[in-house]
């Protein structure tokens, strides 16, 4: 225990006073205590120790808490028994429970907890990396208990004048730390006529009696110094004083009351309220509470209405979701530098972030040998020790060496700021002309400003006379003082793009963010951090100046830094591998020979030996040792430092220019690689939405009959003018040039015109009716665009043309949709068919000895079925009736419909070898009759390793209230499934949407075959066709947001909140994250569901209209 203190630098004393009594007894146990977390790992158990582990650790606890607990668990591989995987209880892989759980009474750890734990399936728990494996045993988990504030008996607290004036309220005066017991005291005296004022004797006497239950010695002194009680410890008053005790909370503000401890014994029942620590004596809780309280989550509301709203749109345990209050066509958030572009008109500009910072850290592995449970040893502690910068900009690299992780990380962002600025600089002189234009078109208010007065709207002769009178340096100085609120302007808004650098790494989202965020936020400062993308690595971090991302989001899973840098640069092509200085050649350093700063300074070539790796086994050759030698007497290396700072340096040169490299690739498609997406899935939908739009169908602007514009219009326009003060000057010559100009068409939505709805619309709606600001359009286009520019108006004209055609987001009216099909998705199944075969055994061919068994992957299906019909235009539900089926089958009707569906009995063998209806289903592995004789015998030989009931995507014969996507449906149907009941029909357009983006990722990657050259081009196609319409299926209610609190008050009110979920303790500060609340459904679920069902839908028809059409069964299936 002495040497764990001395490596955590804790005194022995504070070790020994939060380790767990059975640390001796038990090796396979960890302990971590924080200031507002503690943990208990416990490795290498049987599962049968699992409660009782449990029940001592809650049982221990002596404050309130909450608490949630992750598993550690084998897989192991379902074709190699000896290939298995170890997942360490970590709450991103497994937490047992969504949200952790608040314990304020010893009976919540039972009713809560342990009751609740031993109701569910925890093998529904864990996380697979592919279908591949399958549990071999859970065999160690991690208690988080997360501490909170709940002692009452803080005498000195402010009580608001809400609570004091409150009649159903006592406050006690002068309570020295023992309001609880004053609270007992009047509530246990009997007097009519009591009086809070008077009950002294009565606290000492029950103080006394609490002395006499706890077997403590009652003095003087300690009823005078007693320290106030968390209500963890309420479960021993209640048996006491023999009292129920339940304990309220009112929010000040809104005089919304909760109930946070509820007793469940069989006693007298006292109302406590806490307020700071308080506990006030409550009177009558129902008029307190007004008896409005929320079944769900407990909250008590003022009225009856409150209640009604809060349960229907406002209720704790569930999210908030939002849907677009209007129709509308989904489309990819666009990018704002393009967008501000074009509003204002700039043409010689592009929209791309032009610089960036790129880092790399490398660390020193200090032994440790540190011992997690039977198979698991932690050789070594990773500390960083050094890090190198490179920019795209000034094209110079820093890398920064020193032994205290904290130092390297002040001087790592105090060089990447100075960087940063260089970078802003170039970015606004870049966009200075946009600038201009904003502030001459919006003007900037003083809050805006620094040192302005602020009841003014400034322009850009304001910021040009402050720059010539010295108040700032230049345009840039000037650009860097403006603040604004969360509301952005135009202006505001591309401040913060192009003040937000972007800064990357290589795998840095799970390396490099994890080596040093212990003081990272400490160095960055929390109150500067913007947004945290974390799903479970780090893929952004935004502050007000820089975006730190992790390239390894924008290619595939897996891929190494060497095959990124071979991918978009080539390899080395040098002769001469020992000699190569080109840059691309690898880098060698011995890792685990440094185990401590000081071996840096060694002046020597290490030996050959060093560079060996006993955690991988390997040794360097002789070249690898001879290009050592090279580079040491080539750089005129002085130290092993120098070879350090050689080896990180040559891992972000070669990365700026294939970051460049890959990034040229996205230009194609008008993307910026730095601001349209922080991953591959994002940047890839852009993609796909880009060549749906890019395929519009065009009015075919036939021509009208000719006629001459109304000369009775021309008197209303002239009163419009002259009593909003315009000039007018529009004649009927120029009206009829212009109408046979247009060819009698409206010039917005190009409709015919005729004397009736032809109207003359102003294009600058700020001037008069006069000749050159005219434009002829009909009257229901004139009315509509109101201030919106023409080009504006024209595109919005265009989409309605195509509402059919494109996707839309289901809106608020038809949300009942979206509940629908978030429930009915379900993915692609991975073995389809219910047939054993085995090699050399099978007899096929009447009697035949089958030698082969082959299995084909689909190549590129999820892409096909987006190349299909998709579900179009806005989607509204209508009742299902006599005859839908028919419709649907006829083509009358296109969408989902809801139903029972089922096959024949006498279909039941036909349909045996491949069940054609799927569904999500709970599989119980244990039930013969569910999974089959040969499974289950399978599953039973496995023993240990067998496989646990689990939630599983399966062929069925049959489903109840299912949705099913119209071509899957209409399969059914002519293959004899009968529909025996149905709901509702969820009516969509039928359109081929995405076919342009099918043929284009198709043509790219079959290039890419013909010519190596397009190679690099085909791969980064193909990833965007696989990830492409992923985005739409996400499910946002799993979304979390994480922020970072250093303020000791934050964070025990951020724990507090309902939608905590789990808190890390770095050095300074906490990392917290908290379930994501406000839900905004924008993304079009439907495509999902429609994806993975004609995907399902094609392999149904090679199955049975393909193979079943062109071969006999017995040509490949067992007799």
């Amino acid at each position: 225990m002495k040497l764990v203190a001395k490596q955590y630098n804790v005194s022995f004393d504070t070790l020994k006073k939060h380790t767990s009594p059975d640390y001796k007894a038990d090796p396979k146990y960890r302990f971590y205590q924080g200031n507002h977390v503690e943990s208990h790992l416990y490795e290498g158990i049987q599962p049968a120790e699992f409660y009782d582990k449990l029940e001592n650790v809650l049982a221990s606890q002596k404050f309130a808490f909450k608490i949630n607990i992750a598993l550690g668990y084998d897989l192991v591989s379902r074709t190699d028994d000896s290939e298995t995987r170890y997942f360490h209880p970590n709450l991103s892989n497994t937490s047992v429970f969504n949200s952790p759980i608040a314990i304020n009474s010893k009976a919540d750890i039972h009713k809560k907890v342990i009751s609740e734990i031993r109701s569910m399936e925890l093998a529904d728990k864990l996380n697979y990396p592919k279908s591949g494996y399958l549990v071999k045993a859970t065999t160690g988990f991690k208690i988080f208990i997360y501490k909170r504030e709940h002692a009452l008996g803080d005498s000195e607290a402010v009580i608001p004048k809400a609570i004091r004036d409150n009649r159903s309220v006592i406050n006690f005066p002068k309570t020295n730390n023992k309001c609880v017991f004053h609270c007992i005291a009047y509530h246990k005296q009997e007097d009519s006529k009591k009086d809070p004022r008077r009950i002294q004797s009565l606290v000492k006497q029950a103080f006394k009696q609490y002395c006499s239950y706890k077997d403590i010695n009652y003095t003087l002194s300690l009823f005078r110094s007693f320290k106030p009680i968390d209500i963890l410890q309420f479960d021993e008053l209640e048996d006491c004083f023999q009292l129920n005790i339940n304990v309220f909370t009112m929010d000040v503000e809104t005089r919304k009351v909760e109930c946070i401890r509820r007793s469940d014994k069989e006693y007298d029942a006292i109302h406590i309220l806490s307020h700071e620590n308080h506990a006030l004596y409550i009177k009558n809780i129902d008029m307190l509470q007004c008896k409005y309280q929320c079944s769900k989550c407990e909250m008590i509301f003022v009225s009856s209405e409150k209640l009604r709203n809060h349960k229907k749109n406002q209720c704790e345990l569930v999210n908030i979701e939002s849907f677009p209050e209007d129709p509308t066509i989904y489309r990819p958030a666009s990018n704002i530098i393009r967008s501000l572009l074009t509003k204002y008109s700039i043409k010689k500009t592009d929209q791309y972030i032009d610089h960036f910072i790129v880092y790399d850290f490398e660390a020193i592995l200090k032994p440790t040998a540190t011992q997690h449970g039977e198979n698991t040893v932690f050789t070594n502690e990773h500390i960083p020790v050094s890090v190198s910068i490179a920019d795209s900009l000034t094209e110079e690299v820093r890398c920064f060496v020193n032994d205290d992780p904290k130092e390297l990380l002040k001087d790592m962002f105090q060089y990447i700021s100075d960087v940063g600025t260089k970078i802003q600089q170039y970015n606004v002189f870049k966009y200075k002309p946009l600038l201009r234009k904003i502030i001459d078109a919006q003007g900037l208010a003083g809050m805006e400003i620094p040192g302005v007065s602020l009841g003014n709207t400034y322009k850009t002769q304001d910021v040009d006379a402050w720059a010539r009178s010295g108040d700032f340096a230049s345009f840039f100085d000037f650009h860097s003082k403006l603040g604004f609120g969360k509301k952005l302007s135009d202006y505001g808004k591309i401040k913060q793009t192009l003040d937000q650098v972007p800064v990357f790494g290589f795998n840095s989202g799970r390396y490099d963010i994890n080596l040093i965020k212990a003081d990272l936020f400490a160095t960055i400062g929390t109150d500067n951090i913007n947004t945290v993308i974390k799903n479970p690595s780090y893929m952004c971090i935004a502050t007000s100046d820089m975006k730190m991302l992790d390239i390894s989001n924008y290619v595939p899973a897996g891929t190494s830094y060497a095959k990124y840098l071979s991918t978009y640069l080539g390899d080395c092509k040098c002769d001469d591998r020992i000699r190569c200085v080109c840059g691309l050649g690898k880098g060698i350093f011995p890792y685990e020979y440094i185990t401590s700063f000081n071996v840096l300074n060694e002046t020597k070539v290490p030996p050959q030996s060093a560079f060996d790796s006993k955690l991988r086994g390997t040794s360097i050759s002789g070249d690898d040792y001879e290009r050592v030698k090279f580079v040491w007497e080539y750089y005129d290396m002085k130290s092993i430092k120098d070879l350090l700072i050689w080896y990180n340096n040559l891992d972000v040169v070669p990365f700026i220019k294939a970051i460049k490299a890959q990034r040229e690739l996205f230009k194609r498609f008008n993307l910026d690689m730095f601001t349209d997406g922080v991953s591959l899935p994002g940047l890839s939908e852009k993609v796909m939405y880009q060549t749906c739009f890019n395929n519009l169908q065009y009015p075919d602007k036939k021509p009208a009959n000719a006629f001459q514009f109304p000369v009775k219009r021309l008197g209303g326009y002239k009163s419009q003018d002259a009593k909003a003060k315009r000039e007018f000057g529009m004649t009927l010559d120029h009206l009829d040039t212009l109408l046979q100009n247009q060819k009698y068409l409206c010039g917005l939505c190009y409709c015919q015109l005729t004397e009736d709805t032809a109207s003359a619309d102003r294009i600058n709606n700020k001037l008069g009716h006069i000749d050159g600001n005219i434009l002829v359009s009909c009257a229901k286009c004139n009315t509509a665009r109101k201030d919106m520019s023409i080009k504006e108006f024209r595109y919005k004209k265009l989409l309605e043309l195509n509402s059919d055609r494109l996707v839309y987001s289901i809106d608020k009216e038809e949300k009942d949709v979206y509940a629908k099909m978030k429930a009915n998705i379900a993915g692609g199944p991975s073995i389809i068919f219910n047939r054993y075969a085995k090699r050399n055994e099978t007899k096929i061919r009447g009697g035949k000895v089958c030698k082969k068994i082959i299995g084909y992957d689909a190549n590129a299906l999820y892409l096909w079925a987006l190349g299909n019909e998709m579900p179009c235009g806005r989607l509204t539900t209508i009742e299902a009736y006599d005859g839908i089926v028919e419709d649907i089958v006829a083509d009358k009707n296109f969408g989902f419909l809801e139903c029972d569906i089922l096959t024949p009995d006498h279909l039941k063998d036909y349909f045996s070898k491949m069940t054609p209806i799927f569904k999500n289903t709970l599989i119980d592995c244990a039930d013969e009759s569910v999974i089959g004789h040969h499974m289950y015998k399978y599953n039973e030989a496995l023993k240990q390793s067998r496989a646990k009931p689990a939630r599983k995507l399966i062929g069925s014969y049959f489903g109840e209230k299912i949705l099913i996507y119209a071509p899957l449906l209409k399969w059914y149907i002519s293959h004899g499934l009968k529909i025996s009941k149905t709901y509702c029909f969820i009516k969509a357009s039928s359109h081929k949407a995405f076919a342009p983006f099918m043929e284009a990722v198709s043509n790219a990657r079959r290039e890419g075959d013909v010519d190596k050259s397009k190679a690099m081009i085909a791969e980064m196609m193909k990833l965007v066709g696989n990830s492409a319409f992923g985005r739409s299926g996400m499910d946002m209610s799993k979304h979390k947001e994480v922020k970072y609190e250093s303020n000791d008050k934050a964070i025990k009110s951020k724990i507090e909140h309902f939608t905590f979920h789990g808190l890390e303790e770095l050095n300074d500060s906490c990392e917290i994250t908290m379930k994501k609340r406000r839900l905004n459904n924008k993304n079009p679920i439907h495509l999902s569901i429609a994806i993975y069902q004609l995907a399902k839908l094609r392999m149904l028809q090679f199955y049975y209209d393909c193979i079943d059409f062109y071969f006999d069964r017995s040509d490949f299936q067992y007799q």
